[in-house]
């Protein structure tokens, strides 16, 4: 692709609007830090901090065919750090929409009908036209626009308002917005468009048998749909909520709905007039109307991709609480909305949240550019609605989640899905929302942060729910998945793809992901990895992310280690790598020949060789430790002493290790120097167990491995439930345990082959 440098009005955006400043290194090794009880690593957090306030605006990347001269200029930098962050590109080139028009600000207005099956809306966007072109061309859904009310007004002549008459595409849901003859000129503009559109669920068959045959993913939790808030005594209501993940935000209002664009929303609606309201921004005013509606504003919001606007409203109570901001002490304002009589039942879920926060202030040190933290619970149509595709969405300070699953009656113990879905959608407001992902087929930089992060600080303060020994039992089913024909890659190749559930199955891009990221920081180390995400998300706040600019800030925290090597073999290729390690002693020295290869398969596209990230586990106590990238078919090395070697000494890296009979047997007699390790033996046991199943080991080898081993009871229960729960599946007589489909309007375009 084309280098787009770093947006410029982004630069004026970020680094005249917003303060990026050195937290002092000692305060927050005071705040970050504690114990993990899942195995000793600590999971406390130093770094840099970020505030920007509502109004930062982005505006059009440069590149060589539009090059752009901003009216303002950009301002000077305050020092040589933030001269250094200046100077990273962000940007991303748009897939589908041209790069010639961008956006930097949306005023958006609507209001539903009072049976809530339609609604009618306006905007008026601020946009740049780079050079001349014959449209301005949006994204639209089942978006009706109202006949001449779709007008251009020059910046520097906004009296004049210039007709432009909407135009569909034949193919896609792009509308092209043209004169009645000529070109647009380069210039600023504020866009005006209104349209009628249709609210979701409000048919009371959305996905009839047919079209669930045709489309497994059908839905209709997308754009602005309904819900139903049923009290604990069964009263039900309706309200509104929307989800604009991937593009479905285009069934609400018509725009720029791919992640290369972010701009601001400055949101507003008319609604009945006893509801409560919220979205991303902080409520501005609430206005009673003659006829018994409502009109509500909200704040402008930082500068974000359009799929992560939201709005709900209805009958919802209310649990308010503040956090306090332990970067600086500064409070925030929670809120959990819930449906009506259910306010007590988000008691733990806010707590959580709160923890939670806590946690990812500390760790990323970056606050965020948000004057108020929502969490909105409604609770009737993730259970009798067809299938809705996801449980919690990240909307950029307005988290929406389906109660069912989330909220806890008083007394009663909540569940591990409640306690993982709450942390993963907060993770996202800076793994994701902060920085965004490029396009759809790097989703896996949201979904796989996302989940590995729920899974830490479920294990840090939770425990009771998830620890390391349950992290190692996921790595395996995600190992049996990854061996089938239906494998794919992290990073999805997009072609093949059709415009329903496109991840799935969602466990490569959600969990294998996760484990992916365990074995890099295993390799650099949990404070390198903490440093380098730091770097990551400072350079590319407000900006978007691709796997190579990942890749790079990991390398810079680490000194310079083989990082991209290592996460492009995972990510981009499916299976597991299988090591297999003979060590012989010869006088004070002990000869390793290690060789990889693919475990045996049925991927359709079977990978040959990766750069894996190997440790070596030896010495008298097993304590000693050698670390190194094997990304040929075979190695040798010489390790001091006569020593019994294991691969992989946490369980937690994504490889198979296997030994010879005479290295399995010195390993073996070593295993009184790893009983404290549960999650190490509990991965020598699965490994065994995969290679017993290929014929890698005899019965004989595996009875003496698992006897050896020695697993605790209850850790010997999930195990053969996990074992029970995979030769189901592989039987046809269960089904996956991960249903999450995310969904793509129209069809998915395989974007050029280039590096990013």
């Amino acid at each position: 692709m084309k280098k787009l440098s770093a947006p410029v009005g982004f630069k004026h955006a970020v680094f005249h609007h917003v303060a990026i400043t050195a937290v002092a290194l000692a305060v927050l090794t005071a705040c970050g830090g504690g114990g993990d009880s899942g195995g000793g690593a600590s999971l406390g957090g130093t770094g840099v901090g970020l505030s920007a306030p509502s109004d930062a605006v982005a505006t059009a990347p440069s590149s060589d065919s539009t090059r752009k001269s901003p009216d303002d200029g950009v301002p000077a930098v305050a020092n040589v750090a933030d001269a250094a962050v200046a100077a990273v590109d962000r940007s991303a080139k748009p897939i589908e929409l041209p790069d010639t028009v961008w956006p930097s600000n949306y005023k958006l207005w609507f209001r539903p009908d009072a049976a809530l099956k339609t609604f009618t809306g306006r905007g008026d966007v601020e946009i740049e036209v780079l050079k001349p072109v014959d449209a301005i061309v949006v994204a639209a859904h089942n978006l009706n626009f109202a006949k001449g009310r779709t007008t251009l007004r020059k910046v520097s002549n906004p009296g004049e308002a210039i007709a432009l008459i909407p135009t569909p595409q034949t193919l896609g849901d792009f509308v092209q917005l043209r004169l009645n003859d000529g070109q647009i000129a380069k210039g600023k503009y504020l866009l005006h468009m209104e349209w009628d559109g249709k609210i979701q669920f409000s048919d009371a068959e959305y996905c009839p048998p047919a079209e669930v045959a045709r489309n497994p993913f059908c839905s209709a939790a997308t754009g602005i749909f309904k819900v139903g808030l049923s009290t604990p005594e069964g009263v039900s209501s309706d309200a509104i909520v929307t989800q604009g993940e991937t593009n479905y935000a285009r069934q609400w209002f018509p725009g720029w709905d791919e992640p290369a664009f972010r701009h601001t929303f400055e949101i507003s609606a008319e609604v009945p007039g006893d509801w409560k309201t919220v979205s991303n921004g902080a409520q501005l005013s609430a206005v009673k109307l003659p006829d018994g509606y409502q009109q509500v504003s909200f704040e402008k919001t930082p500068v974000m991709p359009m799929y992560l606007t939201f709005f709900g409203g209805g009958k919802f109570d209310v649990l308010p609480d503040n956090f306090k901001n332990p970067l600086d002490g500064s409070d925030i304002p929670l809120r959990w909305f819930t449906p009506p009589g259910r306010s007590t039942w988000a008691t733990f879920p806010m707590e959580w949240t709160k923890v939670a926060m806590d946690y990812y202030y500390k760790y990323t040190g970056i606050p965020l550019p948000i004057k108020k933290f929502d969490t909105i619970a409604a609770n009737d149509s993730y259970d009798n609605k067809p299938n809705t595709g996801f449980g919690g969405m990240e909307n950029w300070g307005a988290i929406f989640e389906f109660a069912d699953a989330v909220l806890t009656k008083p007394g009663d113990k909540p569940t591990l899905y409640s306690v993982t879905v709450v942390t993963h959608e907060i993770a996202h407001q800076w793994f994701g929302d902060l920085v965004t992902l490029d396009w759809w087929d790097n989703v896996w930089l949201n979904e796989s942060f996302a989940r590995w992060f729920e899974r830490r600080t479920t294990i840090k303060f939770h425990p009771e729910y998830y620890s390391f020994s349950d992290f190692v039992l996921d790595k395996h089913s995600v190992i049996t998945a990854d061996l089938r024909s239906t494998a794919v890659p992290v990073q999805r190749n997009l072609n093949d793809a059709g415009s329903f559930g496109f991840i799935s199955p969602s466990i490569f891009v959600y969990n294998k992901g996760s484990h992916v990221l365990e074995t890099i920081q295993n390799y650099i180390g949990e404070e390198a990895m903490q440093k380098g995400l730091q770097i990551y998300l400072k350079d590319y706040a407000f900006g978007n992310v691709t796997p190579t600019r990942l890749w790079t800030s990991l390398e810079k925290a680490s000194g310079g280690k083989k990082v991209s090597e290592i996460g492009d073999s995972f990510i981009r290729q499916t299976g597991i790598p299988l090591l297999t390690v003979d060590a012989q002693c010869a006088g004070d020295r002990t000869f390793v020949n290690i060789a990889q290869e693919a475990f045996p398969n049925q991927n359709q596209f079977p990978a040959s060789t990766w750069a894996i990230p190997v440790t070596l586990a030896y010495g008298d106590a097993m304590e000693q430790r050698k670390t190194f990238v094997m990304n040929t078919n075979t190695t040798q090395l010489e390790l001091p002493g006569c020593t019994a070697v294991l691969a992989g000494p946490t369980g937690q890296d994504y490889y198979v290790s296997n030994y010879s009979a005479p290295s399995w047997s010195a390993l073996l007699a070593k295993a009184q120097s790893l009983a404290a390790n549960k999650p190490l033996l509990l991965n020598i046991e699965r490994d065994a167990s995969r290679l017993l199943a290929v014929g890698r080991i005899t019965q004989a080898q595996y009875d003496q491995i698992k006897g050896v081993v020695n697993l605790p009871a209850p850790l010997l229960a999930k195990t053969q439930a996990s074992e029970q729960q995979r030769v189901a599946v592989d039987a046809g007589a269960q089904k996956e345990e991960y249903p999450h489909a995310l969904r793509f309007q129209g069809s998915l375009k395989l974007r050029d082959n280039e590096k990013r």
